[in-house]
C-alpha cells in the first residue's frame, strides 16, 4: 500500500478521501438492507425522540470500517525517519472504544462499566506513548513537564472527548458535523506540520463522516449510536497526540478544545442546570441550545447550518492560535467571550450578573418542588408497567399534581381570574398544549414551568402505551395547526391576565417539546 500511495503523488489525499467515502456509503447501504434485528434500532420516546418509525442506530459499524481503512493508510504513509505512534495499539484501543459503545447500543451497559473501560483505555494509551507529558508555553518559549500528573491529564482527555461527542449527539447531523470539522482541523495541522500520519488518518475519517452525514442529515435514516460517538471521540483525542514533537502537543490540544467550544459550553450549562435544580446531572432533557433555537422558529436544517458555521469559525480560531504560535490567543479569547454572551442573550439564557442572580434565586427556590415532582414522575413511569388502565394512570397524575397545588385548565375555557394563581402553558409537541393553573410565584419566576416539565417523560410514555389522545380533563388541548396553538395560547393568557412579556414566556424562553433530533446519550 505504501508504494501505491506514493505513486499517486499530489492525488494521494483525494484518493484516500474518495475511497473512505465509498467504503462508508457501501457499509451504510448494506446495514440498512441487511440489519434485521430489533436490537440496534432506536424507537421514539415521545419527549426528545418523536420518530414514528424505528431508526437504525448502529451506524458506528460503517465508521469502524472507515477507521480500519484509515489506520492502514496512515501507517503506510508514515515517514520512515519519524517515530510513529500510530500503530496497532492505536487501532486496538480504538476498537475497544467502539465495541464498548456498540455493546451499549445493543444491550445497554451500566454507566460505571463504561467509565471503567474508558479509564482503562486512557491508561493503556498513556503506556503506549500517547500521553500529555510535556506542554509548551502557548505565548512564549519554555516547556512544562507534567510528570506523574501527565497520566491523570491523559486519562481525562481520553474519557472527556468521546463522552463529549456522545453527549451532544442530540440532533440529526450534529455529532457528525462536530467530528467532521475537528477532523478537517487536525488534517490541516498534519499538512502544515508535515505529519503524514495525522493528515492521512483524518482525510480518510473526513470521507467516512461525509458518507455518514448523507444518511444522518435531517431527517436521519441512521444514527451513529454510542459506538460511533465513542470511536470518533477516541480518534480525535488520540490523533491530536500523534506527534513525536512533544512540545507542540499543547497547540494541538488547544485547537481541539477551541473547536469543541460549543459542545463544551452546551454540556456544562446542561449539567449545571440539572445539578442546581436537583435533577440527575446525566438525565437527558430537551433544553439544549439547539432545542432552544428550534423553539425560536428555526427549522432543523437551518439550525444545523448555523451550528456548522459556529464549528467552522471555532476551528479557524483554533488553527489561528496554532499557526501563530499562540500570539492570537488573547484575540481568540475575546472573540469567544463576546460570542458566548451574545449567544446566551439570543437564546434567552441569563447573560449578565443581574440575570444570573435572578435565575439562581428562582432555581434554588423551586429546587424542593422540582425534586418532589421528579420523584413522583419516576413513580408514574413505573406505573406504566403496573397499572391496569390508562384511567388509573391519569388519575394518579391528577393526584400528584394536586399535591403540588397544580390544577388543570379544563377544556381551555374559562380560566379562573384568581390573582393568586398563574396559568402555565407548555407545548407537549407540535399540536398539543398543556394548560395548568399553579400558585403564582413572586416576580417573573418560572418555577412551575420547571416543575411541570418533570412529568413530560411519564406523560409521553402513557401516550405511547395507550394511544395518542391525551385527556382534556387534565388540561391537554389538541389543536390542528401552529396558528391555532398560538391563538389558543394568547386567549388563555388574556383571560387569566397573564402577559407573555412579564417574564412568563414559557414556550420562548424554555423549550419543552420533544423533537425528532435523535437521542442525547
Amino acid at each position: 500500500m505504501t508504494s501505491a500511495l506514493q505513486s499517486l503523488g499530489y492525488f494521494r489525499e483525494a484518493a484516500v478521501f474518495f475511497t473512505a467515502l465509498l467504503i462508508g456509503l457501501a457499509a451504510i447501504l448494506l446495514l440498512r438492507r441487511y440489519w434485521v434485528w430489533n436490537r440496534g434500532r432506536d424507537v421514539g420516546d415521545g419527549v426528545r425522540k418523536l420518530q414514528t418509525e424505528p431508526i437504525l442506530r448502529v451506524g458506528g459499524l460503517a465508521l469502524f470500517g472507515v477507521f480500519l481503512f484509515a489506520c492502514l493508510v496512515a501507517m503506510s504513509g508514515a515517514h520512515p525517519d519519524r517515530v510513529s505512534l500510530l500503530g496497532w495499539p492505536f487501532f486496538l484501543l480504538g476498537t475497544t472504544m467502539f465495541l464498548l459503545g456498540f455493546l451499549d447500543d445493543l444491550f445497554g451497559l451500566p454507566a460505571l462499566v463504561r467509565l471503567f473501560v474508558q479509564i482503562a483505555v486512557g491508561v493503556a494509551a498513556y503506556l503506549c506513548e500517547m500521553r500529555i507529558d510535556l506542554i509548551s508555553h502557548p505565548l512564549g518559549s519554555g516547556e512544562i513537564e507534567t510528570g506523574a500528573f501527565g497520566l491523570v491529564l491523559t486519562v481525562i482527555w481520553f474519557v472527556a472527548i468521546p463522552n463529549l461527542i456522545n453527549l451532544v449527539d442530540g440532533m440529526d447531523g450534529l455529532a457528525g458535523g462536530i467530528a467532521l470539522f475537528l477532523s478537517l482541523t487536525l488534517a490541516t495541522l498534519g499538512a502544515f506540520s508535515g505529519h503524514q500520519e495525522l493528515l492521512l488518518l483524518n482525510v480518510a475519517l473526513v470521507g467516512g463522516i461525509v458518507a455518514f452525514l448523507v444518511f444522518n442529515l435531517p431527517p436521519a435514516k441512521i444514527y451513529m449510536g454510542d459506538g460511533g460517538a465513542y470511536l470518533l471521540g477516541f480518534i480525535i483525542a488520540g490523533s491530536s497526540l500523534l506527534t513525536s514533537n512533544k512540545g507542540s502537543i499543547f497547540g494541538a490540544l488547544l485547537v481541539v478544545v477551541i473547536a469543541l467550544g460549543f459542545p463544551i459550553l452546551d454540556t456544562a450549562l446542561a449539567m449545571l442546570r440539572r445539578g442546581l435544580t436537583g435533577l440527575p446531572v446525566m438525565r437527558p432533557d430537551a433544553l439544549h441550545l439547539h432545542h432552544r433555537l428550534l423553539t425560536l422558529g428555526f427549522s432543523k436544517r437551518n439550525i444545523l447550518f448555523i451550528l456548522y458555521g459556529v464549528f467552522a469559525g471555532l476551528s479557524l480560531l483554533g488553527l489561528s492560535v496554532f499557526l501563530s504560535a499562540g500570539y492570537t490567543l488573547p484575540i481568540v479569547g475575546m472573540v469567544a467571550t463576546i460570542a458566548v454572551i451574545q449567544t446566551m442573550r439570543f437564546v434567552g439564557l441569563p447573560h449578565n450578573l443581574r440575570e444570573v442572580k435572578r435565575v439562581l434565586r428562582d432555581i434554588i427556590t423551586a429546587r424542593k418542588d422540582i425534586r418532589y415532582a421528579y420523584a413522583m414522575s419516576l413513580v408514574l413511569e413505573h406505573d406504566l408497567e403496573r397499572v391496569d388502565s390508562a384511567g388509573t394512570f391519569w388519575e394518579n397524575l391528577r393526584i400528584f399534581l394536586a399535591r403540588l397545588g397544580i390544577s388543570p385548565v379544563t377544556g381551555g375555557f374559562p380560566v379562573s381570574g384568581d390573582e393568586a394563581r398563574k396559568v402555565v402553558i407548555l407545548r407537549i409537541d407540535e399540536s398539543t398544549l398543556w394548560a395548568l393553573q399553579c400558585p403564582r410565584p413572586e416576580g417573573s419566576s418560572r418555577r412551575w414551568e420547571r416543575v411541570a416539565r418533570c412529568f413530560l417523560s411519564a406523560i409521553m410514555g402513557a401516550r405511547a402505551s395507550w394511544g395518542k389522545a391525551l385527556p382534556t380533563s387534565l388540561g391537554f388541548i389538541e389543536l390542528g395547526s401552529e396558528t391555532e396553538m398560538a391563538e389558543m395560547e394568547a386567549s388563555l393568557r388574556a383571560q387569566s391576565g397573564t402577559s407573555p412579556d412579564s417574564g412568563e414566556r414559557t414556550v420562548a424562553e424554555g423549550p419543552v417539546t420533544g423533537d425528532p433530533l435523535t437521542a442525547e446519550s
